[in-house]
């Protein structure tokens, strides 16, 4: 997924009067290289479960923490920080389970993504 950053800097750039086929040629080729590694890391963790059989959209989701609850736009990032930090850890062997042993991770990723945003 492209960050919302990203989109907003694309369309500021976008309406520049000096932006060009070059401009134009480099974005598109950033967002396919984007898109691939996107595919790649979500290949490596897609379909992976818990203990549970929680999914990783699942586990994101029953995160429970006080105050005001997380926007989309927060829980589609904590989503694409969780898919990020499982597929380095698969590298090593490393499960969402294994993760659980030490923290929670997905509460972890949610709370990283909310500090952010506040």
């Amino acid at each position: 997924m492209i960050s919302r950053t990203r989109i907003r800097q694309i369309r500021a750039e976008s309406e520049s009067e000096h932006r060009t086929h070059e401009w134009a040629d480099r974005v598109i080729d950033e967002l396919l290289t984007e898109a691939e590694t996107r595919n790649a890391v979500d290949a490596a963790v897609r379909g992976r479960t818990d203990s549970r059989g929680r999914n990783l959209a699942q586990r994101i989701a029953a995160v429970r923490r006080g105050g005001t609850p997380p926007t989309a736009a927060e829980l589609d990032e904590a989503y694409d920080l969780l898919v990020l930090v499982l597929a380095a850890g698969a590298r090593y062997g490393l499960t969402l389970d294994d993760w659980d042993w030490v923290d929670d991770l997905p509460g972890t990723c949610r709370d990283l993504i909310r500090r952010k945003h506040r």
